[in-house]
């Protein structure tokens, strides 16, 4: 009996060394069509797939990335809000539809999209018994992956995603996620300030023995940690400028 796809998402982890197996075109081909039965929000189906083979884009995508992953891997999906099409149907029909995609809800709806159907794909190759790892490390450069990509105007980056069988090097296992208590909130939010902060000192405990024990001792940080170290850089300060010259949040 085939497990239940609750328990496969529960053994959910990230991959990042591959064996030397390209994924076949059938595969691709079932991955993607998985993709696109993921809800979309009034239709609008406002996303592409980009498929990504050819060693030389590997290498240049690689080199925004600074991911060896990126070139070392069974396959490479780049993922794009699109709103291409939707400006041919504009032109084509003479409407009035641009306000919308160039809106900031156009944008989450765009984004939206291109997450649920990259889960899609990720929980179905983890079915097949294949490893992904998501790649925001492309937006370290959007223009740079546009014009490797030769992606349009409306057609905007998100992220990417390595997919391969795992190698028997890789001894990645699942990270425990905040607790259930801490996520669901019923009717209404908890903002109880106390509450919180008690489970996150009882989560930032776990995730120090999670890598202790996966490190030997070598990495021991907390989760609150982690958090800070990160979201206390200023990232990809042009993404704002990069989305208008691509036309969005224009309204």
């Amino acid at each position: 009996m085939n497990q239940s796809v609750f328990d496969l998402t529960q053994q959910h982890r990230s991959v990042r060394q591959f064996k030397d197996e390209p994924l076949s075109k059938e595969t691709v081909e079932k991955l993607v069509k998985a993709g696109q039965m993921a809800s979309t929000s009034s239709y609008v189906q406002a996303y592409s797939i980009i498929g990504i083979t050819d060693p030389e884009i590997k290498q240049a995508l690689k080199e925004v990335s600074g991911q060896q992953h990126v070139v070392d891997n069974g396959y490479l999906f780049v993922y794009v809000i699109d709103y291409y099409r939707h400006s041919l149907i504009n032109q084509e029909t003479q409407g009035n539809m641009q306000p919308s995609f160039e809106s900031a809800e156009g944008l989450l709806v765009g984004t939206i999209d291109v997450a649920l159907a990259a889960q899609n794909v990720a929980l179905t190759a983890e079915d097949m018994g294949l490893g992904i790892v998501y790649l925001g490390s492309l937006r370290n450069d959007v223009g740079r992956v546009s014009e490797i990509l030769n992606l349009p105007e409306h057609v905007f980056p998100l992220f990417g995603m390595a997919v391969g069988v795992p190698s028997d090097d890789d001894q990645g296992s699942p990270k425990q996620r905040l607790p259930f208590e801490h996520v669901f909130h019923e009717n209404q939010y908890n903002a109880d300030k106390e509450q919180q902060l008690s489970q996150i000192k009882q989560y930032d405990k776990d995730i120090q023995e999670y890598y202790e024990k996966r490190t030997q001792g070598k990495r021991s940080e907390s989760w609150s940690e982690q958090i800070k170290n990160m979201m206390s850089k200023k990232t990809r300060p042009d993404i704002l400028e990069k989305l208008n010259l691509k036309g969005f949040i224009k309204k």
